[in-house]
């Protein structure tokens, strides 16, 4: 092995992308990942062992990171103009002198709500919760990349909680509407204390961006959660109530799970965004046959709050490589659907307030000639909608077509939703 390989297997983030990959493909095929993990354990045997070399100090003190946009080593990006920054209060930097110094972590004077002993690479000691964003996600915001395509939120179609089992027998299910489904959630911590978390379930009607008051609960469970290393470090939840999804969307709303400790790892700032806030998991997946997309050709999606500022909603195709969730719609980590072949046409039609009516476009031989169909649309106030449509057709068995519609200000990306059409 060279210097090179040395220094990248010596990384603790790598071991620990590693690590959550592993622990994924555990889930989707058992066998292959003990054949996976039986080749590394020579190599890695002894990394793992100082990897769970750990001081668990039981914290009663709200543990949040200081940094005014980002947490967990990020780049620091600005979120975009308007939109609401994620705001975890200010370091008094007691952590400075030590973790058992009076007015650090364990001796605690009477310290304001919002004030944090320090950032939070300094606050190692408390739960660190986080629901994935990508495959390869260990917590860092804001997420690069299709925050919304979550892998860590699974569904058992026309199954009750109270008879669902411990984990979907297909983790590409998608919510039958009109009737009982159960969601479940992948819920990991990677901090260095224990964490007794609140895991709360949501839907929303299709949206590029969520704000408070278009949430609908569907249930809440408490977990508790080992440290870092620990065989319980993370675990499946399963949500205890019943999820019917609305008709009229087709069962194809957006889902939202949150997670938080309300003593050592409370929910932040903005309260609905999986791009800023590790805590929020996001599933704005819209998965469907070519027959079903054929019997309902025009897809209505929400914008969602502008928070004054223009926005740019645009729709592209995506090859199935780009979308690793569609690895659960195969239970297979080295089988993805190929990518159909273009042929027809996809597009958005400007938007026009919510709740009026979408034209159909499935009526039109030629939307985009006919100036009712475009790539992408400027938007300028709340409250707008957009009509999808593609006319590509069936992919063909074993293939699919991929569409991800977006909404960017100022070049970042604030939401999207993604179509996958599955050949037959």
């Amino acid at each position: 092995m060279s210097s090179k390989d040395d220094k990248k297997d010596s990384n603790p983030l790598s071991r620990l992308v590693e690590k959550i990959e592993d622990v994924v493909h555990d889930v989707i095929d058992p066998n292959d990942h003990e054949r996976h993990r039986t080749e590394k354990h020579a190599t890695h045997h002894q990394q793992e062992s100082d990897e769970r070399t750990q001081i668990t100090v039981n914290v009663n003190v709200e543990c949040c990171p200081s940094r005014p946009c980002s947490e967990g080593g990020s780049n620091g990006t600005n979120p975009p103009h308007g939109r609401t920054n994620h705001q975890t209060g200010t370091s008094d930097g007691s952590i400075d002198g030590g973790i058992g110094a009076p007015g650090s972590v364990i001796k605690i004077p009477q310290r304001p709500f919002s004030v944090w002993p320090g950032p939070r690479k300094g606050l190692s000691a408390c739960a660190f919760l986080f629901i994935r964003a990508t495959t390869g996600d260990t917590g860092t915001r804001p997420v690069v990349g299709n925050f919304w395509e979550s892998p860590d939120i699974f569904i058992s179609p026309g199954v009750h909680p109270d008879v669902a089992p411990p984990l979907p027998a297909n983790l590409g299910g998608v919510a039958q509407a009109n009737a009982d489904n159960t969601v479940y959630a992948h819920v990991w911590n990677l901090g260095l204390n224990n964490a007794h978390a609140l895991v709360e379930f949501y839907w929303f009607n299709p949206t590029l961006g969520f704000k408070e008051g278009n949430q609908h609960l569907i249930g809440f469970s408490y977990v508790d959660l080992d440290p870092r290393g620990g065989a319980h470090s993370h675990k499946l939840v399963k949500c205890p109530e019943s999820w019917r999804a609305k008709y009229e969307n087709g069962g194809h709303e957006c889902l939202v799970v949150r997670a938080s400790d309300s003593q050592t790892d409370p929910l932040s700032n903005p309260p609905w965004d999986a791009s800023q806030n590790r805590h929020i998991g996001q599933r704005n997946i819209h998965v469907m046959t070519a027959a079903e997309a054929a019997a309902k050709p025009t897809l209505g999606i929400e914008i969602g709050p502008l928070f004054a500022a223009p926005a740019i909603v645009k729709v592209e195709r995506a090859d199935t490589v780009t979308m690793p969730w569609l690895h659960l719609a195969t239970n297979n980590r080295h089988l993805l659907p190929g990518t159909g072949v273009p042929n027809g046409d996809v597009g958005l039609s400007p938007p026009i307030p919510s709740g009026a009516g979408l034209p159909n476009l499935g009526a039109v031989p030629n939307p985009r000639g006919a100036g009712l169909i475009g790539d992408s649309h400027g938007v300028t106030g709340d409250g707008m909608q957009v009509g999808f449509i593609a006319t590509d057709g069936n992919p063909g068995a074993g293939n699919a077509h991929v569409y991800r519609v977006s909404g960017s200000q100022n070049g970042q990306s604030f939401g999207g939703y993604t179509i996958v059409i599955l050949g037959n």
